[in-house]
């Protein structure tokens, strides 16, 4: 939800309640005054019907009795201090035959030496029948102020907001491998220039690690295979010249750890460099190609390991992924699934390779991890601890699907490790695993 919207709802929220309270403020207000202003007209009709008293002629039929008792009464039964009161209450309504709201306004005069009670009284609009209009008026007060926040809401945010709206445009265009500074706009908002100070400082520590990032990563790369080379050869020599049986079984093992470091220093070297986003997809490659190219690469491989080979490769399949990264995550799997192969008892190691529009699948058959499926993504996390693989293939998977925004899924089923990798948003990892079970002949657990 974008800002303006949230400002918006909460100015009608606030809006809602103000007009609320003030809706029942007006409403008892205009009753209130209503009353009071009766209140002060019987007051005065009281004193005229007074004034006819004291004059002493005959003005029963005047207009101003035709709602007013007159009645003398005793001396102690008028009220201490008090010279007018007035009562509101229902009362019955002969002229309109209906039950109304009734104000009657009792007024006492001493005239002549006698105290005389003079009552007049009128029927007053009701609270329900004030609300129909208070109601209304509200109704149109509450849509010409949702209209004016709408709008000036939008206008003013768009004003007010513009110079973070081009601040995240720099910063959405900013990139690491750029040797320039971020240039941000000049703002005369206080928390703005807050932002751009803090973001600014950030962006050049961010540029300024990665470049020594990278110079380290650049300089021990070219300075560990100087020596791993020297050593490499010097193995090379020992072995040629006369040693021992014994000699000859611990260089070959110091070869193989020797090896063993050159991989773990390319696939680290690797890591970082997908890390660091140095690779861009600028064009799609064809999956469908390069998983051919790669089965056919392997393909000695795995008739020599007797592999059963079974693949299901949908043709023209393109996707957005540079083509080494691509090359590259294709040979992690099918390399994977033929050195962590292990047939079942009594029958024979297969491989089964899926792809399609949506992804692709590959499953292999092997022992059950023991850790979960999920830990295996992580670096040097290996299911079999007893295998000689460096536990950094799937942890270069995972950053190729992550860098190109690919949904990835690990599973145990059937006797078979499955990954599936979900090219598609609409169609990720876990749905064209459940999609694509069946064809694969493999068993969802629930």
């Amino acid at each position: 939800m974008k800002l303006t919207t949230k400002f918006t709802l909460w100015y009608f929220g606030i809006m809602m309640v103000v007009l609320l309270i003030g809706g029942a403020i007006v409403y008892y207000e205009i009753q209130w005054k209503i009353s009071r202003v009766e209140v002060v007209r019987h007051e005065r009709l009281n004193d005229i019907i007074a004034g006819q008293i004291r004059q002493g002629g005959d003005f029963t039929g005047h207009p101003t009795r035709k709602r007013a008792t007159i009645a003398v009464i005793p001396a102690d039964s008028v009220p201490k201090g008090i010279q007018t009161f007035y009562t509101r209450g229902r009362g019955w309504n002969p002229e309109f035959q209906a039950s109304e709201f009734r104000l009657v306004v009792t007024s006492f005069y001493v005239i002549g030496g006698l105290h005389y009670r003079i009552t007049t009284y009128s029927f007053i609009p009701s609270f329900y029948q004030l609300l129909p209009g208070v109601v209304d008026s509200f109704k149109w007060i509450f849509l010409v102020l949702l209209i004016v926040v709408v709008i000036s809401g939008g206008l003013i945010s768009k004003y007010n907001l513009a110079p973070f709206k081009r601040t995240m445009r720099v910063i959405q265009s900013f990139d690491l491998k750029q040797k320039e500074p971020i240039h941000l706009p000049v703002t005369r908002t206080e928390e703005f220039q807050e932002l751009n100070v803090f973001l600014k400082k950030m962006t050049d520590k961010a540029q300024e690690e990665y470049r020594s990032l990278k110079e380290f990563t650049e300089n021990a790369s070219h300075e560990l295979q100087t020596p791993t080379a020297i050593i490499r050869g010097k193995l090379d020599l020992l072995m040629e010249s006369d040693i021992r049986d014994e000699q000859a079984i611990l260089i070959a093992e110091m070869q193989n750890a020797l090896d063993r470091l050159s991989r773990i220093h390319s696939s680290l070297t690797l890591l970082t460099k997908l890390e660091n986003q140095e690779y861009t997809a600028n064009v799609s490659v064809s999956i469908s190609r390069l998983a051919k190219e790669t089965i056919t690469a392997f393909e000695e491989l795995i008739q020599m390991k007797e592999l059963s080979l079974l693949t299901d490769i949908e043709e023209k399949v393109n996707i957005p992924l540079h083509a080494s990264l691509a090359d590259l995550l294709l040979q992690n799997l099918v390399s994977n699934a033929i050195r962590h192969n292990i047939p079942p008892a009594g029958g024979k190691g297969e491989i089964r390779f899926t792809v399609r529009r949506e992804g692709l699948i590959i499953a292999n058959t092997g022992k059950e991890p023991s850790i979960p499926t999920v830990e295996l993504f992580e670096r040097f996390k290996k299911g079999n601890p007893g295998s000689d693989s460096i536990g950094i293939g799937l942890a270069i998977v995972r950053q190729i699907c992550d860098l190109s925004n690919f949904t990835i899924e690990y599973k145990y089923l059937s006797g078979f490790h499955v990954l599936a990798i979900g090219f598609l948003e609409k169609c990720p990892a876990s749905k064209l695993l459940q999609n694509l079970s069946v064809p694969l002949h493999l068993t969802l657990r629930p």
